[in-house]
């Protein structure tokens, strides 16, 4: 729910000291057998979520029978999972999983899971404003 936990401690001299536990702000990702890790700072989010639209737009003009945009295609989806999982995220997969058509499935799918993740914890957010 909440990236932390609070535990209320009464010590014996009756003073009260409210202890907050800091989990990760990263969330784990597996690709087969590839552990990564995603960054959701808020500003690293942002910016993914900014540069994957900006990717959304350039699929959507994409000519797919021109070989030179398909050649622009990799390139676009190497700069996505490298800025999303980590430099170097895009060779490592793509070692394991040949094929762009699989690739791209993988990473719409990673993206997908990353935004209702966040989502349900903007939503625990919400619910607290309600009480």
């Amino acid at each position: 729910m909440f990236p932390f936990s609070s535990n209320c401690v009464n010590s014996e001299d009756k003073e009260m000291a409210i202890k907050i536990s800091i989990e990760s702000i990263k969330i784990p990702v597996e690709i087969g057998d590839l552990k990564f890790e995603i960054d959701v700072t808020d500003e690293k989010y942002e910016s993914f979520i900014n540069h994957f639209n900006v990717f959304l737009t350039k699929i959507e003009a994409l000519d797919e029978a021109n070989s030179e945009e398909m050649a622009n295609l990799k390139v676009l989806i190497k700069e996505v999972y490298d800025e999303l999982l980590g430099v170097g995220a895009y060779e490592k997969t793509y070692a394991v999983m040949p094929n762009m058509s699989f690739i791209a499935s993988a990473l719409a799918n990673i993206v997908m899971q990353l935004v209702e993740e966040m989502d349900k914890r903007a939503g625990a957010v919400a619910e607290l404003k309600k009480k």
